[in-house]
């Protein structure tokens, strides 16, 4: 088991960044097993994939200004163009330990944009093999510097209080995963998305039964191994049913609760912490992954923030009929009354995704 995780060693490009591909690399070589020319040979080995350009820069800047929007809604002291009042991070409703300004997901324009571009749409639906698909609603990030940090009077200061929590983790409960799906289809069919925090919810509960479900984040700033961001464990999508079945297995006799526990926590002693690894990647990039991967993020070390935002897309096919008509119920109010600049544009492809098609 070991030696195969120590057998996915990461390739790097020429500016030290891991290794991306294109979305134009998705047309023409699925017939070959060449890792650095195939993006999809390159997913099934590692089980995550960088795609470059997944957004334009105005897309990243857009998005960048939309979790200020948020930090200084919540926080006036705060401001984006003065580091020295970065202490003042906002700490209700938010996760400031992960550096989420935001607990409950966001409904914002370019965030919506963000989830039915058609970069991101091409990528989910090449891997997932399926056009039918639904995009989730989730939170972001912004990772505060923790070196040089300008203060007011002209002086730099490090500021290793503000370094997040570094943490591995699956956003499944594992055992649940491995059983026949009935306990995560239960969760899932009783969500009527009442509260936003129930899109959160969703996001938890995949299924061996429900096959390949697919997590990502789109990167909004040059992001350095040293700046702190998302890290991977390379490989772990091979060794996931040995892992749980005979290392962390379920305890015999214990009802397996995916309601109370949705997600896993590695510490630090066990196996895939040792071989968790930093992806850097450019501005603009998406980072996709297996969601049997153990993932994460590690804290800033650097003078530059990190700012990303959380994505999921899914088989349509996953939601039962009543799911489906409360979900797209919601997400119609949302985006048509609660968007600052008035409704969400639409196009073919976000109705799709948002799952509006068919909502009269």
């Amino acid at each position: 088991m070991e030696q195969l995780l120590q057998n996915h060693e990461l390739i790097f490009d020429n500016e030290g960044y891991c290794l991306s591909f294109k979305t134009t690399d998705f047309d023409n070589n699925q017939q070959l097993d060449d890792v650095k020319v195939n993006p999809i040979a390159f997913f099934k080995k590692f089980g995550f994939l960088v795609v470059r350009d997944v957004l334009t820069k105005d897309d990243c800047d857009k998005t960048c200004s939309e979790i200020f929007n948020i930090i200084e809604s919540k926080s006036p002291k705060f401001k984006r163009n003065d580091t020295s009042t970065w202490d003042e991070f906002p700490k209700e409703d938010a996760i400031p330990q992960y550096g989420s300004p935001s607990k409950p997901p966001v409904f914002t324009k370019q965030f919506i944009h963000n989830r039915t571009n058609p970069n991101v749409y091409k990528v989910f639906s090449s891997i997932l093999q399926n056009q039918d698909l639904l995009t989730n609603f989730d939170r972001c990030c912004f990772f505060r510097p923790t070196k040089g940090v300008l203060q007011k009077d002209g002086t730099v200061v490090d500021k290793p209080e503000w370094g997040t929590k570094n943490n591995l983790h699956l956003d499944m409960n594992p055992h649940a995963w491995l059983g026949n799906g009935d306990e995560c289809r239960s969760v899932l069919d009783s969500l009527r998305y009442a509260h936003k925090s129930e899109f959160i919810v969703e996001n938890n509960q995949p299924s061996a039964a429900d096959g390949i479900q697919l997590q990502a984040v789109l990167n909004l700033l040059d992001n350095r191994e040293e700046d702190g961001g998302y890290v991977v464990v390379p490989g772990f999508n091979h060794i996931f049913v040995d892992y749980f079945t005979n290392v962390k297995k379920a305890t015999p006799g214990k009802v397996i609760d995916t309601k109370a526990n949705p997600s896993y926590n590695f510490n630090s002693k066990e196996l895939p912490y040792r071989y968790a690894k930093r992806i850097s990647m450019r501005q603009g990039s998406m980072v996709i992954w297996d969601q049997r991967m153990p993932h994460g993020s590690f804290s800033n070390q650097s003078n530059r923030p990190r700012m990303a935002q959380f994505l999921k897309i899914f088989p349509a096919n996953t939601v039962s009929k009543d799911r489906f008509l409360a979900r797209s119920k919601v997400v119609k109010h949302n985006i048509t009354y609660n968007i600052e600049g008035g409704p969400f544009p639409l196009n073919d492809l976000s109705t799709q995704l948002l799952g509006l098609k068919d909502l009269k």
